[in-house]
């Protein structure tokens, strides 16, 4: 009866050797399968962080060539009246 609990205590160790290292085989493949994919998101934080900047700035473009925009349209409607007085001269009556 010892002898046959002695077999089977072995047998259960060794299953239990053979569960660890099967487990720290799936954990290794496990990170080795992740680690790609953690490369993949920090690229894909990187062209957000770039986008973000780059959509940044092209709203304060826009905002800048409103204002250039608005200024230039002063500036052609005074050159346009001032060419308009300058050609038609006011008729005094």
């Amino acid at each position: 009866m010892t002898f046959f609990l002695a077999i089977v205590f072995l047998i259960l160790i060794g299953l239990i050797f053979y569960l660890l290292r099967k487990m720290l085989s799936e954990r290794n493949s496990f990170v080795s399968k992740i680690k790609p994919l953690e490369e993949f998101m920090w690229q894909l934080n990187e062209e957000c962080v770039k986008q973000s900047l780059q959509l940044h700035l092209s709203e304060e473009m826009k905002r800048k060539m409103k204002e250039v925009n608005a200024v230039l349209n002063k500036n052609v409607f005074e050159l346009n009246y001032q060419l308009m007085e300058d050609l038609c001269p006011k008729k005094e009556i």
